[in-house]
């Protein structure tokens, strides 16, 4: 069942060509929903237009089937958590849970209950008689997503909550996000340009190019099965190696195919030159390796331009002249739109 749907969605500013045109997208009821993309592909537009902060242009948004041409963004049972916490500095943490509770004239018994049981989940209950400037930023932002589940609302919208904490704290907020949508069975939609967000947290992954949607599936879906390269470049650390076809002699010549690709992974690396198995087979000079604990990642010029190729075999360092060996089935193909072909 679709919590939110987006029907043919334009969104233009003025005379300006559209920055959306001729979106479709379906949310799940439930589901853990990220927008995904480079900065300016439309994502965060995207989710105002769900929120009702912006007006889209063509088209319709509907939440539970119910369209919300007219309706105010605070009649459509959402709660939106920011970049930026956007906190009130002169109230307390809870003055600041309360102040959305008391505007709707919540009774005051149930705000108190309301705001322990929300303190309790996001670890805030000591900190209650504090003012923003006196916590850090991993506690601001725990408070604006109190702020947001005390509503009790049916979709949370989130636009970049992590993106100005440190790596360590976004990590831990990360996990405590995934257990949060367990616990509350709420939908979700979450704006990123961090894949790592993306693949560790969503239940479904829209990934977003210039205003199109340019994949959306589960994310070992999109990692296994990308649609076309710029999926396959985007979703991966490091993200795909992507070929010319050309001029390539040890390939299975594949008719309408111009590009290939294979995930580092993927790839083997050998000091020698093995016998010739029906896969891709580069020669190449390594360039740089990374050990990262229970990895190398390689790096190796080839004739063809540069590779990655990351080895979990950490019982060699290989030097100087090497070859890299992808099998067959683990080889993609592109055509010359680089959208994927199946053989």
């Amino acid at each position: 069942m679709n919590k939110i749907q987006l029907m043919n969605v334009d969104k233009a500013y003025g005379k300006d060509n559209p920055i959306i045109e001729n979106l479709n997208l379906d949310i799940g009821e439930g589901s853990f929903t990220v927008l995904l993309g480079p900065s300016g592909c439309g994502k965060s537009t995207t989710l105002r237009m769900i929120a009702g902060l912006e007006k889209e242009s063509k088209g319709d948004v509907y939440i539970d089937g119910k369209s919300m041409k007219t309706v105010e963004p605070g009649d459509r049972d959402i709660a939106m958590v920011f970049q930026n916490y956007a906190l009130y500095p002169t109230m307390t943490v809870r003055g600041n849970i309360e102040f959305g509770l008391a505007n709707n004239k919540i009774h005051k018994a149930e705000r108190d209950r309301r705001i322990k049981e929300i303190g309790d989940v996001v670890g805030l209950t000591e900190f209650m008689s504090r003012k923003p400037q006196a916590l850090s930023g991993g506690q601001r932002q725990r408070v604006a997503l109190a702020r947001a589940m005390v509503k009790k609302p049916s979709v949370f919208l989130m636009d970049e909550p992590l993106s100005n904490l440190d790596a360590k704290l976004r990590s831990q907020l990360r996990t405590e996000l995934i257990e949060l949508h367990h616990r509350l069975k709420t939908t979700f939609v979450y704006v990123t340009h961090d894949q790592v967000e993306a693949m560790s947290m969503g239940t479904d992954i829209v990934l977003m190019k210039d205003g199109k949607i340019m994949q959306h599936g589960k994310p070992v879906e999109i990692y296994n099965n990308p649609k076309n390269v710029f999926t396959a470049q985007f979703i991966g650390t490091p993200p795909m190696n992507i070929i010319n076809i050309k001029n390539i002699e040890n390939i299975k010549n594949y008719e309408n195919a111009c590009y290939l690709g294979f995930r580092p992974e993927h790839a083997k690396l050998y000091e020698s030159p093995p016998e010739y198995d029906g896969g891709l087979n580069l020669s190449g000079v390594v360039v740089t390796h990374e050990m990262l604990g229970s990895e190398i990642l390689y790096r190796l010029d080839t004739e063809y331009g540069r590779v990655n190729v990351k080895i979990f075999d950490l019982g060699q360092i290989l030097e100087g002249k090497a070859t890299i060996v992808i099998p067959e089935q683990k080889i993609y193909y592109f055509d010359d739109r680089q959208n994927r072909i199946y053989f």
